[in-house]
């Protein structure tokens, strides 16, 4: 799996319009686009300027570098160059994933109505077998003489 990560500090006047251009366009345009796997456009927090970060990942190096040359991705690009949404040239790396882990959050599993039927019932316990009247058939009772 590779990993296409783009920094962009964008002009504080047009960090709105930016934010609907990626939400609108990049993001719809890059689920267009064969081989891109997950695609995740991020507001750095902390950032005192406006700054922005894309994680694309993509099935392999062959699909990104197949990507840059899609009609969808050129598309995408001039519009966002035609839109000067950012103050200086965008950081770009590809990066080759060597290694991952992946989580969820814990659920609370789901109760379905007859389970919480079922739980608000006082537990029954099953009838105690009566004794046998006699001895089952192929089996006698043991004396203490062993006979």
């Amino acid at each position: 799996m590779f990993v296409h990560i783009w920094r962009m500090r964008a002009r504080k006047k047009k960090t709105k319009d930016y934010e609907g251009f990626g939400r609108q366009v990049t993001l719809p345009a890059l689920k267009k686009i064969e081989g891109c796997q997950e695609a995740y456009f991020f507001k750095v927090f902390e950032g005192r300027k406006p700054e922005y970060l894309w994680v694309v990942f993509w099935r392999d190096q062959k699909a990104l570098e197949a990507a840059r040359s899609n009609p969808v991705w050129r598309e995408q690009i001039r519009k966002f160059e035609a839109g000067k949404f950012y103050k200086t040239i965008p950081l770009e790396l590809a990066c080759e994933c060597l290694g991952s882990f992946s989580s969820s959050p814990a659920r609370k599993p789901k109760r379905n109505a007859r389970s919480s039927q079922m739980k608000k019932k006082p537990e029954e316990h099953p009838p105690e077998p009566a004794e046998p009247e006699s001895p089952a058939v192929g089996f006698t009772d043991s004396t203490p003489e062993g006979a």
